[in-house]
């Protein structure tokens, strides 16, 4: 019974650190460090949102793939690297690591779908969307609005902040 409430308990766990994570690294790292042009972050900023503003979402980086140096290739290196970080805590903590894993997969997934496909964007990731077609200083999320929700960075452009009551997987009813 104990290792099955590991697993149980684990794998939500590190699903919400994952979208901890992914929320402090796009705040702090990507757009903190990144706006400086010599920092080794200035790519998200200068790069992937400059091109994203410009072509309404899109990215051409994530339909090439990981090209030696691009946008596509930075960001899988970066979460292999968060990945190899957690993986001496598998026996410890298995469910926690498989859950962080699937939180990386799923980001990325979704990521990268969003800047193929702007119009799937807008519906299945508006936090997102609005993330680069409107505020980019909030919506600090990719794979779910979470801790946007929670540390009160979750923004709709139009309205400001978003109402209290929220539905489980995104945007409130009737967004």
């Amino acid at each position: 019974m104990g290792e099955m409430l590991y697993w149980l308990l684990g794998i939500p766990l590190g699903l919400l650190a994952e979208n901890f994570g992914e929320w402090a690294v796009h705040r702090f790292v990507l757009h903190g460090l990144g706006k400086r042009k010599t920092s080794i972050w200035a790519y998200h900023w200068h790069d992937h949102h400059r091109v994203t503003r410009r072509l309404g979402m899109l990215d051409p980086a994530y339909r090439r793939g990981p090209r030696p140096w691009n946008t596509s290739a930075k960001e899988l290196l970066m979460l292999g690297s968060i990945f190899l970080l957690h993986v001496p805590l598998t026996p410890l903590a298995p469910g926690y690591v498989t859950g962080m894993y699937a939180g990386l997969i799923l980001y990325f997934c979704r990521h990268r779908k969003a800047h193929l496909n702007p119009a799937w964007a807008r519906e299945h990731l508006p936090w997102h969307y609005q993330h680069h077609m409107g505020t980019p200083e909030a919506n600090w999320c990719v794979s779910w609005p979470w801790f946007d929700w929670i540390l009160g960075t979750r923004v709709i452009p139009d309205t400001g902040r978003e109402p209290q009551k929220k539905s489980a997987g995104g945007d409130p009813p009737g967004r």
